[in-house]
């Protein structure tokens, strides 16, 4: 069991590090760009807005051909995108690359759930779970701090070319590990509905990121288009997210759980972020050390919130979870109110990325623990697709907040910290869901 789950470790790692190491290239992609800050801002967000678009579909894809397959297919396309941003000689082309970049992304980490789900009896896979959760964590702070040793000793281009071998790797250890599981379905793909959930996906991402044009138009349209796609689901015979998904209540209750703490914690690294720079006077390195005390509290957290989960159920660990971020959140307030060191911000931080630890993992385990497995592939790409975007509106809440002021901000992710913990008693305890 230990094979697979490194590899999985190994190919979320690649993902996650590459979706926040270009924050520190935005001047060196300026510079290329002849100093056009729209094409270096597409260069970042074009990767984020293909990567939302693409996981529910791609979550749907692996039940269809079988997750080790997509997996493989994630990788090369992830690898070889990353060769082409490497070799760029223009704009446009980093900014293809990173598209590329972005879909192969999207194909990589659904399959992590469904594999975990095939590899794992259901007394382990919390703890499975929060070993890929430990990856993720360390991988936003490797990012930044990664990115910019490597950018500064031998350039931008080798942050992107550094992806290949690994990639390489990871194809060689994924064919000789992960073990061949049969798809779930043969049925036709429902091509109406993945151009629907694509187009409402990525209007909705592009008004959250806000590069250009009239975000609140895009918004509009991606709801639209989303409740179109909800209504077309009802009446396709193999739909694409079948309605049967959203009427597991656990699935839901642990879903909405796990996009608060992304919300929450998106929306808290922006207010850090503007925090250590403009009132502390920190640099870049500052700011990605000031993210440390979460991701190391996360990371040893999460395989035990895992473990735990396994043996007595989510409920009070998920809610434990959200009421540590809630906690850390005002304790932060607390101490920005009066410029407090970075080893005195450490404290508060670190409980969130207590909260963080346990609340990851436990919110996956719980999400598929009473659906069938032909139901696991798809429920991996809705999860994902739903904490994507919570992130995402987690900034844009966060940062609408803060031109009344960053306690207004943190006092708004405290309250949504606090209502997931609320909502969390409504898990059922373990020993019902064993019965069900």
């Amino acid at each position: 069991m230990r094979g697979p789950l490194a590899v999985l470790c190994l190919a979320v790692f690649v993902v996650m590090v590459d979706s926040t190491i270009v924050q520190v290239m935005v001047p060196d992609l300026v510079a290329m760009a002849g100093g056009s800050l729209e094409q270096a801002l597409w260069a970042v967000n074009g990767f984020v807005l293909v990567y939302a678009s693409l996981l529910v579909t791609a979550g749907r894809l692996g039940g269809r051909y079988g997750p080790r397959a997509l997996l493989l297919a994630g990788l090369a396309l992830f690898g070889l995108a990353s060769l082409a941003c490497g070799l760029a000689a223009e704009p446009w082309q980093v900014i293809a690359a990173r598209l590329a970049q972005g879909a192969g992304g999207a194909m990589i980490v659904p399959q992590s759930l469904t594999i975990i789900a095939n590899a794992f009896p259901r007394d382990r896979r919390g703890m499975a779970l929060g070993v890929v959760s430990t990856t993720m964590a360390l991988a936003a702070v490797v990012g930044p701090l990664g990115g910019g040793l490597i950018v500064s000793t031998w350039g931008w281009r080798w942050a992107f070319l550094a992806n290949v071998p690994i990639c390489a790797v990871a194809i060689l250890l994924v064919r000789a590990l992960v073990p061949v599981a049969p798809p779930y379905r043969s049925s036709a793909l429902d091509l109406v509905g993945v151009a629907l959930v694509i187009g409402a996906l990525a209007a909705l991402t592009y008004a959250l990121i806000g590069t250009a044009g009239n975000p609140a138009a895009f918004a509009v349209g991606g709801i639209l288009t989303l409740v179109l796609f909800a209504w077309w689901e009802r009446r396709h015979t193999h739909p694409l997210t079948p309605p049967r998904l959203f009427r597991d209540r656990a699935f839901v209750l642990a879903g909405w759980l796990g996009c608060a703490q992304f919300l929450v914690l998106s929306g808290l690294m922006l207010v850090i972020s503007l925090h250590v720079r403009n009132v502390l006077g920190g640099s870049a390195l500052d700011t990605a050390l000031a993210f440390l005390p979460m991701a190391i509290a996360a990371g040893i957290l999460s395989p035990l919130a895992g473990a735990i989960t396994d043996r007595t159920g989510g409920r009070t660990v998920l809610t434990s979870g959200m009421l540590a971020m809630a906690a850390g959140v005002a304790g932060f307030a607390a101490l920005a109110v009066r410029p407090a060191p970075l080893l005195v911000l450490a404290i508060p931080l670190a409980v969130v990325g207590c909260g963080v630890g346990l609340v990851m993992a436990p919110a996956s385990a719980e999400a598929v623990s009473t659906l069938p497995p032909d139901l696991v592939p798809v429920a991996s790409g809705v999860l994902n697709t739903g904490r994507q975007v919570a992130a995402l509106l987690g900034v844009a809440v966060a940062g609408g907040a803060l031109r009344a002021g960053s306690m207004l901000a943190l006092t708004l992710l405290a309250g949504v910290a606090v209502l997931a913990a609320a909502s969390g008693l409504l898990l059922r305890s373990r020993s019902r869901v064993l019965t069900t």
